[in-house]
């Protein structure tokens, strides 16, 4: 079990745009004025931050029927098959909880309150990009320490994606402690602070088809995404 703080953020600034609806790719292209307005909110939000993160390797006892992967802790998850086949080899989860904190959330609700909608929605993308920076960092290190151990490591999954229910979200957040790290679940399976991410990362020493750490927009099935590329 370990507990990820000191992490430096890197906010992509063209990512923060497309998630406002920018893009290289479409005609909506930003003015001057949003273009501002995004630079002082990324600048706002490296004040903002506060990142933790959480992750753990956990034994697979064995596959199941139906999808269902048994674990060491009693605990079960189900996937779909799509997921299962990217399985193949796995010996134990990665599994891993990260967030940037409330703070920047309750500024973004007191910016629109404010009626700053241009400044909410930027601030609010930042956020978005920030969390997903900092995941991928943890990833990284979770990978590695899994190397070091002569495991070899698939691409990550999460709850809600790639037809994985998101109730298997509640599986994560028994087997690690995110309350650690400020996270918990709703009753619909939503992680509160909103800007929070989990996942789950297959390690094995026989697995067939390692993966190095993935881009999340190049692994998503939406093909007509909003943020895509």
């Amino acid at each position: 079990m370990k507990v990820i703080k000191d992490i430096k953020l890197n906010i992509d600034r063209e990512a923060v745009l497309r998630y406002q609806g920018y893009s290289q790719k479409k005609v909506k292209i930003p003015n001057q004025s949003i273009l501002q307005i995004t630079e002082e909110e990324i600048n706002r939000g490296y004040d903002l931050f506060m990142p933790q993160g959480i992750y753990s390797l956990i034994k697979i006892v064995d596959f199941a029927s139906k999808g269902r992967i048994n674990l060491e802790n009693g605990l079960t998850f189900k996937f779909p098959n799509a997921i299962i086949r990217q399985l193949e080899g796995v010996s134990h989860f990665l599994l891993g909880v990260v967030t940037i904190g409330a703070v920047m959330e309750k500024k973004v609700v007191e910016l629109f309150s404010q009626g700053e909608f241009p400044r909410a929605l930027a601030l609010d993308a930042v956020g978005t990009v920030a969390v997903e920076d900092f995941s991928r960092s943890v990833r990284k290190l979770a990978r590695k320490e899994a190397e070091e151990q002569n495991f070899k490591t698939s691409r990550h999954f999460s709850p809600g994606y790639n037809g994985w229910e998101v109730s298997q979200q509640g599986v994560i957040f028994q087997s690690i402690p995110a309350n650690n790290i400020g996270v918990r679940l709703s009753k619909g399976y939503m992680m509160l602070p909103q800007k929070s991410l989990s996942w789950a990362i297959g390690t094995g020493k026989e697995i067939m088809a390692p993966s190095q750490e993935d881009n999340d927009c190049e692994n998503c099935q939406h093909k007509y995404c909003t943020y895509k590329y």
